[in-house]
């Protein structure tokens, strides 16, 4: 149980405790969003408790304050306190603040697209996504946020014509205020009306432009003068600050202006229980919510990058396994078979064993924990339980000693420094407990794992291995010594008088080996974290920075098309810009293209 509940990462996350601050300010320059929302919000957030660093991004629009805290900072704690600090903050009306969503930079767990008829309009696919999509998906347990990214927001626009606001003498303000006030719903009370009660309100929300147009914006001599007399009302698209492109080279398919929806799981959740749930939703999603001809299509799983994680170490554990048992066999001989299996238990077991330590901790497991684990480390105390358990039946072998007698003084005469042997091992992880920052948290989990397992595999040598052994030896031990034994021993004897005799040389030869592995290892390449291909290439590309959004796209539509061109590739997505939530700070000049092997 503890097995299938313990969460799988590829990687440890190495992501630092921090609580990000958004904030959208359309249309002001990044010189105004930095006077008037970052430096206000930086000034505030220097009390926060346990905070490490603050740094800060303001661009067009769009203002980002990062605040990084000690490693044992509490995280809903540090969120509680931001979200209280930024209340006393002023900031202009037409700000919109708020917290990023409770995720990490490895969030992002899933990733699709809109399939829709050609003949839909952008702005009509980019509302599903946001009213429906998004609002499902964001009901499956452990999702913390969906972002939409490319298409055209629908938006309402009241295009006023300068010269009438002229000869009306209408300022722009007076407008503005209008509109404001003109889309309202008014409270009001209730009136009694025979046995029942009826409530009153105003009604007051748009339905329609014809509604906005008629809006009244001042009256004069009891005329209104209406929005409709002032300019036009028409159904437009926001302001766009980002664009997804999508090719599929076998269908000869490519799509300029895709939308894509990007699934962020919550920090601390098990990834694979939520992508269970997210697919099982967009089933429901795609049967019962879409209109005809719109379909979700998953371009990115998670699930593939853990399941290759899985199979590496199942594939580890089977080898390791196969390995331990075989060499058991070659050295205690086939008459010892049971022996050797009686020992081999010893690993699935004590990896179980850690994997329940793991749980209770909540650590979860990764590719770097798990493949630092050492199969013969683990069974060498059973290894020796097992051994010294053999050699006292062959000695004993005359006096007819019950194997029940002889257990107790295999397990008593190898227990202490079975104990002492693993004590001295697992004072050597003590460095790694000790680590802070990026480090510890890809090392501790590691030592952690190592740690729990040996100590799993000790229990098991001094109490489940005797107790199996008790059955598989019933029929006594088979040969003492296999035939490999007895050849090493004629090569080590002789091997071991002459390097006696030649101290001197055999001395010299280790200095001058350890010296040329010295030489060597400085040599030898090194890397952040081990390699795992995820059969994808991942392509980040930076433009001029003054390049205009039309410019950009045309340039990842070549993009596309020259990976497209290669057979190896499935389908391409590419995204430049960033999406309306601020999630992002790229602007156009930066493009991440993900192709599909």
């Amino acid at each position: 149980m503890a097995f299938n509940r313990l969460p799988v990462e590829a990687y440890p996350d190495v992501t630092n405790v921090s609580v990000q601050i958004i904030t959208l300010l359309p249309g002001r320059a990044a010189e105004e969003v930095e006077r008037l929302v970052t430096v206000p919000i930086e000034n505030a957030m220097n009390s926060i408790p346990k905070r490490s660093s603050i740094r800060s991004v303001s661009l067009f629009g769009l203002s980002q304050v990062t605040i990084v805290f000690d490693d044992d900072a509490d995280r809903a704690y540090c969120r509680n306190m931001a979200f209280q600090l930024l209340s006393s903050v002023s900031l202009p009306p037409d700000a919109d603040t708020r917290l990023s969503p409770d995720t990490t930079p490895v969030g992002e767990i899933y990733r699709y697209t809109l399939d829709a008829p050609k003949s839909m309009p952008s702005t009509e696919l980019r509302a599903v996504q946001d009213w429906i999509v998004e609002r499902q998906l964001r009901t499956v347990s452990g999702v913390v946020d969906v972002i939409g990214f490319g298409g055209a927001t629908k938006q309402y626009q009241v295009l006023i014509d300068p010269m009438k606001l002229l000869s009306y003498d209408i300022s722009l303000r007076q407008v503005l205020d209008a509109l404001s006030a003109g889309n309202k719903n008014a409270g009001g009370a209730y009136i009694e009306h025979g046995p029942e009660m009826f409530i009153v309100r105003g009604l007051g929300f748009v339905q329609s432009l014809e509604d906005i147009g008629l809006i009244a914006v001042e009256t004069r001599g009891g005329t209104p003068i209406r929005v409709k007399d002032l300019g036009r009302v028409l159904i437009g698209e926001q302001l766009r600050l980002g664009r997804v492109g999508r090719s599929i080279p076998a269908e000869h398919f490519d799509l300029d202006d895709a939308i894509e929806g990007i699934v962020m799981l919550r920090k601390g959740e098990n990834a694979m229980d939520v992508l269970e749930g997210v697919r099982a939703k967009i089933d429901i999603i795609n049967t019962k919510f879409l209109p005809a001809g719109v379909h979700i299509h998953m371009h990115y799983d998670r699930t593939n990058l853990i399941n290759r994680t899985l199979h590496t170490v199942h594939k580890n554990m089977a080898d390791g396994i196969g390995l331990v048992l075989l060499v058991l066999i070659m050295f205690l001989g086939l008459g010892n078979i049971r022996s050797a299996l009686v020992v081999a238990a010893v690993v699935p077991l004590s990896l179980l064993g850690a994997f329940l330590m793991l749980d209770l901790r909540g650590i979860p497991a990764n590719l770097i924990s798990m493949g630092a684990i050492d199969f013969g480390i683990i069974v060498d105390s059973a290894v020796v339980v097992i051994e010294d358990l053999l050699r006292m039946m062959h000695e004993r072998r005359d006096k007819k000693e019950s194997l029940f007698k002889l257990l107790p003084k295999a397990v008593g005469q190898m227990g202490r420094p079975i104990l002492f042997s693993k004590a001295i091992l697992l004072t050597a992880f003590l460095p790694l407990y000790t680590m802070q920052r990026v480090e510890g948290k890809i090392f501790k989990p590691m030592a952690l794992t190592l740690t729990f397992a040996l100590i799993a595999g000790t229990i098991l040598a001094l109490t489940i291995v005797p107790l199996l052994a008790s059955y598989a030896l019933k029929k006594g031990p088979g040969e003492h010594e296999s035939w490999l034994v007895r050849i090493l021993l004629r090569i080590y004897r002789p091997s071991l008088g002459w390097a006696l005799k030649h101290g001197r040389m055999v001395v010299l030869s280790g200095v001058v080996m350890l010296a040329v592995a010295g030489v060597v290892s400085s040599h030898t390449g090194t890397e952040f974290l081990p390699k795992l291909d995820e059969g994808s290439l991942y392509i980040r590309s930076f433009l001029p920075q003054t390049i205009s959004p039309s410019e950009s796209a045309q340039i990842m539509r070549r993009m596309r098309g020259v990976l497209a061109s290669f057979p190896e590739s499935k389908s391409i997505i590419t995204q430049n810009g960033r999406p309306d939530d601020g999630t992002d700070v790229n602007g156009f000049d930066v493009s991440e293209t993900s192709v599909d092997l």
